[in-house]
């Protein structure tokens, strides 16, 4: 079956996003191996949660064959197993999100009482590396009833389809934008932005540090306080000056920043790799030393990775900085946190 097909076909014909995936959730799940392979995980989920086994369902690409999100093909190395798990009382195990609506997908690793948590986690790293040769991880999400699953994957499908649907219920003023809490690098950021998600020697680059984010994720993850979102709109004014003089491929960002715990950060420590351009006639280094200076007067400290210079410079210059960001200066705790590779593109405007 071609769900990316069938979905399509669906929605030519009118059937409703909700019909579509209700569909969809009793249909095959085309990447999840055969059910026989699957049914000690799906066991072990169900015994570690004290929920019954038909209440765990698979869902996202390994059910798709693809992602809903951005139509990325199903990976082994960098996809997630997905399960979706239907259960009022384990719903109501789960703290609820701030500003989340009342039947929005809850996290046990996330939403657990903190003195359950870290054991939570720790099992689901074991669960997740016995099946680490068919997925990056086993990732699970709480709904309180069926409907209420459905829904959320009828969400994905209208997105996918670049549809739009109903009139989300109004947030409370100041209330974290809708879906910033199921994103997967606001989940990651929610579990403390970790070095690795896996042990070690099970590890891929796709499960481990640097985490993706665009500038909208980044902003909605580390904006938590009003000196926050003060050096979120320095950087945004960075940014746009750089933009003036070089190419902006990526940063890296690290240091006291991606500390969620810490509201009121001295600085934000982050790296630019950059191209020149050549519609700029003035000679970039000398320009980005100036910039460097003017951005340390709103606590951005910005160094740069010439990624048009010989490839050891950058390797070396990489290898560096990342090793300085993860690195513990005296008096200051152990950094134990991850680092973020910050993407391209426009913010939220904080």
């Amino acid at each position: 079956m071609n769900y990316a097909e069938w979905i399509r076909e669906q929605h030519a014909r009118s059937v409703a996003a909700e019909q579509i995936a209700e569909a969809a959730l009793d249909g095959p799940a085309l990447c999840a191996g055969d059910s026989e392979s699957l049914a000690p995980l799906l066991r072990g989920v169900s015994q570690l949660l004290a929920v019954p086994v038909a209440d765990v369902q698979i869902v996202g690409s390994a059910r798709f064959g693809f992602s809903l999100r951005d139509g990325a093909a199903f990976d082994p190395a960098f996809s997630d197993l997905d399960l979706a798990i239907v259960n009022a009382g384990l719903y109501q195990r789960c703290s609820a999100p701030t500003a989340a609506s009342a039947d929005a997908a809850r996290f046990p690793e996330r939403d657990f009482p903190a003195d359950e948590r870290i054991a939570v986690r720790k099992a689901f790293d074991a669960l997740s590396l016995s099946v680490a040769d068919r997925f990056a991880y086993v990732s699970v999400a709480v709904f309180p009833d069926q409907a209420a699953l459905v829904r959320a994957q009828a969400g994905r499908i209208r997105a996918y389809l670049g549809v739009a649907g109903p009139a989300p219920a109004a947030r409370p003023a100041g209330a974290a934008p809708a879906g910033a809490e199921e994103t997967p690098f606001q989940h990651i950021v929610d579990a403390g932005l970790p070095q690795y998600l896996l042990p070690i020697a099970a590890s891929t680059p796709g499960n481990a540090s640097p985490w993706l984010a665009d500038r909208a994720a980044f902003e909605r993850a580390f904006g938590g306080s009003s000196l926050r979102r003060v050096r979120l709109a320095a950087l945004g004014r960075a940014l746009a000056d750089l933009a003036q003089v070089v190419q902006v491929h990526c940063c890296l960002v690290g240091g006291s920043f991606v500390d969620v715990s810490n509201a009121v950060p001295n600085d934000l420590d982050i790296v630019v790799f950059y191209s020149a351009r050549a519609d700029v006639r003035f000679e970039p280094g000398r320009a980005l030393q100036r910039l460097t200076r003017k951005f340390l007067l709103e606590h951005i400290d910005m160094r740069f990775v010439p990624c048009d210079a010989e490839p050891w410079l950058m390797v070396k210059l990489t290898s560096y900085f990342t090793q300085l960001y993860q690195s513990r200066r005296p008096g200051t705790d152990v950094r134990e946190h991850g680092l973020v590779l910050l993407l391209p593109g426009t913010g939220t405007g904080q």
